[in-house]
């Protein structure tokens, strides 16, 4: 559809009943009573901008409510020389027609008000832009055309040409980012579904910001209006909310229970027990009977508010474990008391099963799968996992050790500085001079950086300096607490990189 065929759809942008919805709903706390002193004298002259009629007053207040005598409008009093720099009411208002040319087919108009009061307020009229176009056809998704009005403090509206959108959806504030009031009139709905298929559509139901992406939904999905009747309208609901659905709706199902995924034994336990199955509940439901846990809708909805929410990892693992296996395991590890909530029990399983498989350990056996105790099987299981990478880690580290101590091991003034040799030498240094050495083991291992320690001659074992080294370049010396090396460091630091540059031009020469 382009935009002059749905201008066919609504050939009239602005009727007679948008103006007064727009004047009577819309601005109907917008309304005004304008007071100034009449010639020399102590009465006030009022002006009504709801009726445009003037009557007398003795004592008003700026910002008092009052009731006009004429129309009987409830009004702000304002001061006709006070607090006008600023006074522009902006609304934007939603609309619903019947098609002109289609009488299955409803329409909505999406009108952008604005009624300034900085110039003359006898003379303020409502000036309106029409900023959105929809167009509803049963069977198929809604059409929306949006433009871009290019105002500014309502002095100009000039309204750029229409755009076809992706979606039917209420574009004004999300697009826009403008913070004004902004409605929809559900009397106009009445009168537009009256004859059409969307008269059964369950509309009167929601209460929602805009019915725009409600009735794009029930254009596209017939199976929204049985929703409804049977009591899944907080499905609805989350749809247009954006919640996650975890895909477990088949919205384009020709029956309710292919819809919803369920047997008629389980809707009817569902509406029996009074059960807000969420989406999340029916995807669990729905997998039970995947993998022969055959969940009952209560079970369904425990698991869901238990550990439901971290089904994409179960999901991962699946394999290994049904659904009503894992909560029954689950429900027994937490009675252990080491592990207190169930979705911690299915981060610490997911986690031990990793280790498990670094460690080559049998899955195939449920002994291994299924520990007594999880939470001590897998302390153990990291204790043997960090033992193996300490272990790998510290061959590399004894590699580089055994080449940088061949080439640099260098002793002056009585100081000495070597190579670290392990990993647990690293960690030892780290933890007795209170610096972060011990983070830099596996860059060291890699081969990205060199660590070197400095001892006093006589006190060859006692952590004294830690020196990081790079390409030839000092990067940092740190003593107990981080503290910056001492002269005599600095000094003896200076002729051991002057000997590690000659050292490295002798190796390139060779």
């Amino acid at each position: 559809m382009n935009i002059e065929e749905c201008f066919r759809h609504i050939p009239n942008r602005l009727t007679p009943d948008m103006k007064i919805f727009a004047h009577d709903v819309v601005f109907h706390d917008k309304h005004y009573i304008f007071v100034e002193r009449s010639g020399s004298g102590t009465r006030l002259e009022c002006y009504c901008t709801y009726c445009r009629k003037y009557f007398d007053a003795d004592k008003l207040r700026h910002k008092q409510m009052l009731t006009c005598p004429h129309c009987q409008a409830y009004c702000t009093v304002r001061s006709a020389w006070r607090g006008r720099k600023k006074l522009i009411d902006e609304a934007y208002f939603t609309y619903y027609l019947k098609s002109a040319i289609d009488p299955q087919a409803i329409v909505a108009i999406g009108t952008y008000v604005v009624r300034d009061f900085r110039g003359d307020y006898r003379t303020v009229e409502t000036k309106f832009a029409d900023m959105d176009l929809y167009v509803f056809q049963p069977g198929t998704a809604g059409v929306a055309f949006h433009r871009q009005t290019y105002y500014s403090m309502a002095q100009t509206m000039e309204p750029s040409s229409w755009y076809r959108a992706r979606a039917a959806k209420c574009q004004f504030n999300r697009d826009r980012n403008h913070n004004i009031h902004c409605t929809y009139s559900r009397d106009s709905i009445i009168e537009a579904v009256a004859g059409t298929p969307y008269r059964y559509s369950t509309w009167e139901q929601y209460q929602i910001d805009d019915m725009v992406e409600f009735f794009d939904l029930c254009s596209r999905y017939q199976c929204i209006e049985y929703l409804t009747k049977l009591g899944f309208s907080h499905l609805v609901k989350d749809k247009l909310g954006w919640h996650k659905t975890y895909r477990a709706i088949n919205w384009r199902g020709k029956t309710p229970l292919q819809v919803l995924g369920l047997t008629k034994q389980e809707l009817h336990d569902i509406r029996k027990n009074d059960i807000t199955m969420t989406f999340l509940d029916l995807k669990i439901l729905q997998s039970g009977k995947k993998d022969d846990s055959n969940l009952t809708p209560a079970e369904a909805e425990a698991i869901a508010t238990n550990w439901g929410h971290m089904l994409e990892e179960w999901q991962k693992l699946k394999q290994y474990g049904s659904l009503r296996k894992l909560h029954s395991y689950f429900t027994k590890q937490l009675s252990k008391n080491k592990i207190k909530r169930y979705d911690d029990c299915l981060r610490t399983w997911r986690d031990y099963l990793a280790d498990c498989e670094r460690l080559g350990m049998d899955l195939s056996r449920e002994t291994v799968v299924f520990p007594r105790n999880l939470h001590r099987a897998h302390q153990n299981t990291i204790k043997q996992v960090k033992y193996r990478e300490d272990e790998l880690l510290d061959r590399r580290i004894n590699l580089r050790f055994d080449v940088l101590n061949k080439l640099y091991r260098f002793e002056y003034n009585g100081l000495l500085i070597r190579p670290a040799s392990s990993t647990k030498e690293i960690i030892a240094e780290g933890s007795t001079l209170s610096h972060c050495i011990g983070g830099y083991s596996r860059r060291y291992a890699d081969g990205q950086t060199d660590l070197f320690f400095i001892r006093k001659t006589e006190e060859s074992d006692k952590p004294y300096y830690s020196v990081e080294i790079r390409k030839g370049e000092l990067i940092q010396c740190r003593g107990f607490k981080n503290c910056e090396a001492t002269k005599e460091v600095k000094i003896f630091l200076e002729v051991f990189l002057e000997s590690m540059f000659k050292q490295n031009r002798k190796e390139a020469a060779n």
